[in-house]
């Protein structure tokens, strides 16, 4: 299982369903509505945890996001 990262959420287009996260270690990820657990609304500034998936030459994303409380 991999390693779970902090961030806050850049900005969420909930029409389109994506948005990007700016981790706490400065890689920022894409996130997809998929990606969302225990929680089907984000908004910019949320602070949330989740899992890095990709390699540096592909675009990076969030997996099993979840917002901290």
């Amino acid at each position: 299982m991999a390693d779970r990262v902090s961030g806050v959420v850049k900005w969420y287009n909930q029409a389109r369903g994506y948005g990007y996260i700016t981790g706490d270690d400065g890689r920022e990820v894409r996130v997809a509505r998929e990606a969302l657990r225990d929680s089907t609304f984000v908004v910019e500034g949320l602070r949330v945890t989740y899992e890095v998936a990709g390699t540096d030459d592909d675009e990076l994303t969030a997996e099993r996001v979840r917002v901290v409380t």
